[in-house]
C-alpha cells in the first residue's frame, strides 16, 4: 500500500510541476506577488521589520499556492520587483508615517502563522 500511495504522491508533483501558467495567470500572480512585495517594502522601510528579499521569494510561492495557483514557474522577478516598488510608493505616499504598519504587521501574522515572531525574546 505505501509503496502505491508514493508512487502517486510522485506523480501528482511531477503534473503539478510540469504545469506551466498562461499568459493571464502569469500576469495575475506577478500581479499579486507584486501588492504583496509593495507591503513587505512598506513594512520594512517605515516599520523597522526588515524582510529579506530571498525569504520573500519562498513566502510569495505558498503565497500564490494559498491562492490557488500551483506554481510560480515563468513569472518574471523583474516585472513583480518593478510592480512592487510602484506599489511601495503608493503606499508611502497615501500613509507616509508608518499608519498601515500595525494593519500588514497583523496581515503577516494571519496569513504566515508559521513566522517566527520577530519581537518575541
Amino acid at each position: 500500500m505505501k509503496p502505491i500511495l508514493l508512487l502517486l504522491t510522485v506523480f501528482s508533483f511531477s503534473s503539478v510541476a510540469s504545469e506551466s501558467l498562461s499568459t493571464d495567470q502569469i500576469n495575475s500572480v506577478q500581479n499579486l506577488l507584486a501588492e504583496a512585495g509593495g507591503k513587505s517594502l512598506y513594512v520594512t522601510e517605515l516599520c523597522d521589520k526588515p524582510i529579506d528579499p530571498e525569504k520573500f521569494k519562498e513566502l510569495a510561492k505558498i503565497k500564490a499556492f494559498s491562492e490557488g495557483y500551483e506554481t510560480i514557474e515563468g513569472i518574471s522577478w523583474e516585472v513583480v520587483k518593478d510592480k512592487a516598488h510602484k506599489q511601495f510608493a503608493e503606499l508611502k505616499k497615501q500613509a507616509p508615517e508608518g499608519q498601515l504598519c500595525e494593519k500588514y504587521l497583523a496581515d503577516l501574522k494571519g496569513n504566515y502563522r508559521f513566522l517566527k515572531d520577530t519581537d518575541a525574546k
